[in-house]
Parts: C-alpha cells; sequence; structure tokens
C-alpha cells in the first residue's frame, strides 16, 4: 500500500472563521446623499482673504460674454464650445444616466474606454441651444448631473456675485434591515370542484419595466428611477423655495449630484440651536419622505392570479408563471386562497460625516475638506485673526450631534502627532474652561469618529449618529397561497356507499399484502423459497375463485 496522500481538489485552512449569516447586515438599498448648510460665522467681506475673493473664474469672462448689443448679449461662440467640452469631461466620470435616446449606445470596441464613450454620448446629448436659450436674461444653463446620476442643467447668473461663503456639508446615509413577514391582503380566491383540473397564471408588477420601475424604491432595490424619485421627494419637503434660489449661484460648484437638501444658520457668537434645529427639522422631513416614497412604491405592487382551461400565450416580454393545479378529493370542493406576501424593513437614517466646503459663485471656486483639514482650510480663505473664532464656531456646531433619543453625542476626537510626528494620540475632544473646542494647531487636529456612536444597544448599529429610525411595511412580488377543503358533501347516499366500498377493497388488499410480507419476512433463511411459492399458489387460486 503505497503511503502517497491523494492531492484534494478543495483544501480548507484549519485556521480563521467561516462565514455566517448576519442579519445586522445593511440591504444592498443603502443610499448616502448630502445636505449642504451656508454658515453665517459673522465674517464679513474684508474678513475673507485675497485668494478667497479671486478663486475661480467668472462665467462672464468663460464665455467670454461682450457688453450688450441692442439689449442683446453676445457670447464668443467659440469660448461656448470649449465651455461646454470642459462640463462635457467633469461630468462624464460621474454621469450615470443618460436621456432615454442616448441609452441604446453602439456597442463600444474593446479599445475604447468607457469614459470616452460617456463623453461621446453626452456630445449628442448636450444641446447648445437650450445652454443658452436665457443668456440674454443673465443666466446659463450649465450642464450638471442630478442626485440620480442623470443629465441635467442648473440655471447658473452669468455675473458672479463673487461673495465668499463657507458651508458644512453633511453626509447621511438611510440604512435598511430585513423584519418580520406579514399576510397581505387577498389577491384572488379560486375553487376546484370535485376532480376538476385547471390552470393558473400570476403576474407580478415585475412583469415589465414600466411596472418594475415605478414600483422601485430605494429600500430594497438600487433602481435609477427609485433614486430620482426620492431626491425630487426629499429636495421638496427639506428645502423651500426661496432657499433653492438663494443657492443657484453656487450649488453647480457643490455637485448636486448627492444632495438632499440645503440650508444655512447661523452660528456666530458661540450660539448653534438655529443649526441644530435645522438638522432635527430635516430628520424629521427625510424620514417622512423616506416612508412617503416607500408607500408611493409598495402601491403601485399590484399582483394578478387568472384562471384558464388553456395556455394562453401573452405578448411582449412579460414573465408569466403558469401552473397546472387539481382538486384529487371527490366529495368535496377545493378552495385556494392567493394573498400577498409583505415584508417589513427597519429603515434607518443616520448622520455619517460632516465637512467643511467653500466658494465664492464663481467657476472651479469650490473646496471641499473633511474636518481634519479644517486648520489649513481657514487658513486658505479667512484672514489670521479671525480663524480662531471661526474655528471654534464651526466644530462647536459639529462636535456634539443630537440623536433620535435627543441625547447630545460627541462625534469628535483630537488627534495629535507626538514624538515629531512620528507617533499619534488620539483621545476624545473636550470643551475647555469657556465651553469651547480648542482651536486645532500645527500638531493637532480633530476628526470625526468612526462606526457606530452612542448604538450600543442597538439590534442593527449604523455608522455615524442615529437621527431617525422607522418601520416600513411593503409588498413584494411573492405570494402565499392556502388550501381550505369545502366542507359540504357533493356525493348522494349511493355514490357515497361506493366510494366507501372501493376504499374497503383497497384496504383490505393492503392488509393482505402486509401478512404476505409479514410470512416472507418471519420464515427461516431456508424456508423462504418455499414460503413464498405457496403464498403466491394460495393468491392466484384466490384470484380464480
Amino acid at each position: 500500500m503505497s503511503d502517497k496522500i491523494d492531492p484534494k481538489a478543495i483544501q480548507f485552512s484549519e485556521a480563521g472563521q467561516p462565514a455566517k449569516i448576519n442579519y445586522q447586515v445593511p440591504l444592498p438599498g443603502a443610499h448616502t446623499g448630502r445636505r449642504i448648510i451656508e454658515l453665517d460665522l459673522g465674517l464679513g467681506f474684508k474678513d475673507f482673504t485675497s485668494l478667497a475673493k479671486s478663486a475661480g473664474t467668472s462665467y462672464k469672462d468663460s464665455l467670454g460674454i461682450k457688453p450688450k448689443v441692442k439689449d442683446k448679449l453676445l457670447p464668443n461662440d467659440n469660448k461656448i464650445q470649449n465651455f461646454l467640452s470642459d462640463s462635457i469631461h467633469r461630468i462624464s466620470t460621474r454621469v450615470t444616466r443618460l436621456p432615454n435616446d442616448f441609452l441604446d449606445q453602439p456597442k463600444a470596441r474593446a479599445t475604447d474606454s468607457q469614459q470616452l464613450n460617456t463623453i461621446n454620448a453626452l456630445n449628442k446629448a448636450i444641446d447648445p441651444d437650450v445652454f443658452k436659450e436665457n443668456i440674454d436674461n443673465g443666466m446659463v444653463m450649465v450642464p450638471s448631473v442630478g442626485w440620480a446620476g442623470n443629465l441635467t442643467y442648473t440655471p447658473h447668473p452669468i455675473e458672479s456675485s463673487e461673495k465668499p461663503k463657507i458651508f458644512l456639508v453633511e453626509r447621511y446615509g438611510v440604512s435598511s434591515f430585513l423584519g418580520d413577514y406579514g399576510m397581505g391582503k387577498t389577491v384572488k380566491t379560486f375553487t376546484l370542484l370535485p376532480g376538476e383540473t385547471s390552470k393558473i397564471s400570476m403576474r407580478t408588477w415585475q412583469s415589465t419595466k414600466e411596472s418594475r420601475q415605478e414600483s422601485s424604491s430605494i429600500i430594497d432595490s438600487h433602481e435609477q428611477s427609485a433614486r430620482e424619485r426620492f431626491a425630487d421627494k426629499i429636495q421638496n419637503e427639506t428645502t423651500d423655495k426661496q432657499t433653492k434660489s438663494k443657492t443657484e449661484e453656487w450649488h453647480v460648484e457643490a455637485e448636486v449630484s448627492a444632495s438632499w437638501g440645503f440650508g444655512s444658520a447661523s452660528v456666530s457668537g458661540g450660539g448653534s440651536g438655529e443649526y441644530s434645529s435645522g438638522r432635527e427639522q430635516f430628520a424629521k422631513q427625510a424620514a417622512e419622505s423616506v416612508k412617503e416614497h416607500a408607500a408611493e412604491a409598495s402601491s403601485k405592487r399590484e399582483m394578478s392570479v387568472t384562471s384558464s382551461s388553456e395556455r394562453e400565450e401573452e405578448s411582449g416580454s412579460e414573465t408569466i408563471i403558469e401552473r397546472t393545479i387539481s382538486n384529487a378529493n371527490m366529495r368535496r370542493v377545493l378552495n385556494f386562497v392567493f394573498r400577498e406576501l409583505n415584508q417589513e424593513y427597519i429603515t434607518k437614517l443616520h448622520l455619517k460625516d460632516v465637512r467643511i466646503a467653500f466658494t465664492n459663485g464663481r467657476r472651479d471656486s469650490w473646496r471641499e475638506v473633511p474636518i481634519s483639514g479644517l486648520l489649513g482650510f481657514l487658513q486658505e480663505f479667512v484672514v489670521e485673526h479671525k480663524i480662531p473664532k471661526a474655528a471654534r464656531a464651526i466644530l462647536k456646531v459639529a462636535g456634539f450631534i443630537a440623536d433620535r433619543d435627543d441625547v447630545m453625542v460627541p462625534t469628535l476626537e483630537r488627534v495629535n502627532l507626538v514624538d515629531h510626528g512620528t507617533r499619534i494620540e488620539i483621545t476624545p475632544a473636550t470643551l475647555d474652561e469657556d465651553g469651547e473646542f480648542p482651536v486645532p494647531t500645527p500638531t493637532s487636529y480633530y476628526r470625526f469618529k468612526t462606526g457606530p456612536l452612542h448604538q450600543e444597544d442597538a439590534t442593527n448599529p449604523v455608522d455615524g449618529v442615529l437621527l431617525n429610525d422607522s418601520r416600513i411595511t411593503m409588498r413584494t412580488d411573492s405570494v402565499i397561497v392556502e388550501a381550505l377543503l369545502g366542507q359540504a358533501d357533493a356525493l348522494d347516499e349511493y355514490a357515497m356507499t361506493i366510494q366507501r366500498a372501493a376504499a374497503n377493497k383497497e384496504t383490505l388488499a393492503n392488509d393482505r399484502e402486509r401478512i404476505v410480507q409479514t410470512a416472507i419476512a418471519e420464515a427461516k433463511l431456508e424456508d423462504r423459497l418455499e414460503t413464498i411459492v405457496d403464498l403466491n399458489r394460495l393468491c392466484a387460486a384466490e384470484t380464480a375463485e
């Protein structure tokens, strides 16, 4: 015998842990969006650096616009073409959905990059006339990317205001977890008569592309149509028209591709009440938007079950499930009840991060950094003697966030560089005797904490601060079928007597077979063949009689 061990196709390591089913993992429908808040830090125009005032390029210069001639502005066509080409390259890496006319692009060659194909499609999709249609009114429609990755046009004034502004950019997440299943409304009741056979077909809301788009939601899918509908709803719910009009000068530069709303708050003088109340109101409105969005999607999920005596061919690309069912009972009807299967989702809105941003309304002036880059950010845009005041005001509003239970959760930690920058020490960010965060220095900075914050007892913890959670029930594309046997007999006394006689006959045959098998099993091994022959002869004789 050889001592050689046969090789194994699959070898499992003795170290490590196997994968486990974890119900705390968020569904793939988790989404992230941003809320941009203009901060009033009590800074005047003279409190900003010269770089803050001159950063970027004015739209007027970019387009080569000359003074009005007979009430008409005269843009430079070559500069407009260059401007549009530059805009296309800017958004080509972020746009994921083109207008319907350009969705079916020719198949790319192996040597073509995805970005190049997108640029070619955008060149066809973007209309220069749309860009210039309001130019005489002092506005241009700048090509940009919507929240769901779609191509859109955003109005922007030609004459830039060149007013430096500082913003707080809050990153929110909507994460969903599976809850319980439940029985939904009755879709169809169906009855089979005794001994009857029929066919049924079931059509779900997933059957057609149009119905699937209307019924999709951000809770349980990543459909583009769902993201667009949710973006429209949450922006309408959380941002008033006056605030939207005020943002026209800067929100193109802010990359609104992930913006869930805009706001403003005064935080000068150490006060953060306006900011806190605004965020609390946003959290409530955002949670309501999620519920309304889910309810609208769920209402579009219509199921249907139909019966037919023969198969019917459906036109188009719909998928229809067809089954043949029969009633094996000869005395009673068989009732089928088809009910929708509902799924409960635990949906959580949470603040994941806070960042700082700047713009003066000019093209290419938007700058956005994490809290850790606060000192360098302020040194770039704010005059030196105003930096401590601005830093303390920003840290005060970002350092404590009220969660769903109205508990102020500390969100910042302080990082100190020690041993000449070769090692770091991380400590919780604390207030000084004046109730302020110490201003960051070249050897120390603040950063937003990672992981779940103040959610020690939570069943499904999420990153950041939990602001709101809710339970949402949605229809699924599945049905539950219950079979109910009718109680009334469908046979008269004579027919039932015949059925009982037939049943008794089958029972006697089963009993006889059981006796035969028992006799064979109990016979001795050497006598078993003779026993089988005798039993077969006896059975044949009974059958002949």
